[in-house]
């Protein structure tokens, strides 16, 4: 028994828990995916004491040791870093670098500028000019990176160049007693950028258990818990368009409207499906299939009154009804699936026409 609704029945989605659901899950989707990986980078950060993830021009680095805690860095902290020229580097100023120490003696170096930890001020910057061109045999940034070098965040206390005008630094972290020995500026991974403490903290969150638990697990969890329901009324749906499809439940039963299918229903079944229709259901099932379009943008319902004129008219010129669709195919192999249908349907439809008007004369002889 079809169930009769008001006008319009078929223009206007119904919503069920399952497309509520999915409604929803779309809508967290990409929000739980982007932080989702970002609570992974912050992880993946942590874990690594040789690598420093970088993105337009800002590094997140890991304070992987307690020799800054004096100057308020915490074991497993999580610092932004930004990319600085050496040369604009003063002393004093917070670091993270590949340790690597230099061959070269600081004997062979002159000293450019120095940090006094008690007073918390530098000297000058006094950078003499390059007199003589001495390439000093170091490695390059790649090969220190591919020889797992730690990466230290200490602060910058004196700042060295060889005759080159090649920087070298050392550093020393604000809780150690000793320096560290001299590297080549070149390993410098970027400079401290202000952190809020509770940025840190947040941060050191993510990374443990706990926040990876309640940021990571259960998110996706949840998304996951969504996107099940959302397949799961995806099933259903197209359980039911088959069986409208195969006119074992009818097209305006209570469940086929519930389930929008004459909304979402394939471009092409929506084609055969009209052109198999009964004479006396076919302005219904127009209406079911196309009449959404009315309510759309301009576009939609210049379609929407050209597919009622061609259903209108479909009786006395179903030709026109085919070659409609053919025209407004948009790929080639949509038209020819087109092309084949409206032989499938005018081989069955010539065959019925023999089959009735052979009945016809049966019993007209009778």
């Amino acid at each position: 028994m079809s169930i009769k609704y008001e006008k319009g029945q078929y223009a206007q989605k119904k919503h069920n828990f399952y497309t509520i659901v999915g409604i929803i899950g779309d809508i967290l989707f990409y929000p739980i995916i982007i932080i989702s990986l970002f609570c992974c980078l912050i992880i993946y950060t942590q874990k690594q004491e040789n690598k420093v993830p970088s993105l337009f021009g800002v590094s997140i680095a890991c304070v992987s040791s307690g020799s800054m805690t004096a100057g308020g860095f915490n074991e497993g902290d999580i610092v932004f870093l930004h990319n600085e020229k050496v040369e604009n580097l003063r002393c004093g100023d917070i670091v993270a670098f590949y340790y690597k120490p230099a061959s070269i003696s600081v004997n062979n170096l002159t000293l450019v500028q120095s940090y006094n930890r008690d007073t918390g001020e530098a000297t000058d910057y006094n950078f003499p000019t390059p007199s003589i061109e001495d390439q000093h045999n170091r490695l390059s940034l790649d090969e220190v990176r591919q020889q797992n070098t730690p990466v230290y965040f200490h602060r910058i206390i004196k700042i060295y160049t060889d005759k080159a005008g090649v920087l070298y630094f050392q550093t020393q972290g604000d809780s150690n007693s000793s320096l560290d020995n001299i590297f080549c500026g070149d390993y410098i991974v970027g400079e401290y950028s202000t952190t809020p403490q509770w940025i840190r903290s947040v941060f050191s969150f993510i990374a443990s258990s706990t926040g990876m638990i309640v940021l990571v697990v259960v998110p996706l969890s949840i998304l996951i818990f969504f996107m099940l329901l959302s397949i799961i009324e995806q099933i259903s749906k197209l359980s039911i368009e088959r069986k409208v499809l195969r006119r074992e439940i009818r097209f305006d039963s209570e469940e086929s409207i519930e389930a929008n299918i004459g909304i979402e229903m394939e471009k092409l079944d929506k084609i055969q499906f009209y052109a198999n229709s009964s004479l006396e259901d076919r302005a219904e099932v127009a209406k079911f299939l196309w009449e959404y379009l009315k309510f759309g943008n301009a576009k939609e319902q210049k379609m929407y009154s050209t597919i009622n004129y061609v259903t209108e008219n479909f009786n006395d010129n179903p030709s026109y009804y085919w070659r409609f669709w053919i025209q407004n195919a948009k790929t080639h192999g949509t038209k020819n699936k087109i092309e084949k249908l409206w032989q499938e349907w005018d081989r069955e439809n010539s065959t019925k026409k023999v089959y009735l008007a052979s009945q016809s004369k049966s019993k007209k002889k009778t």
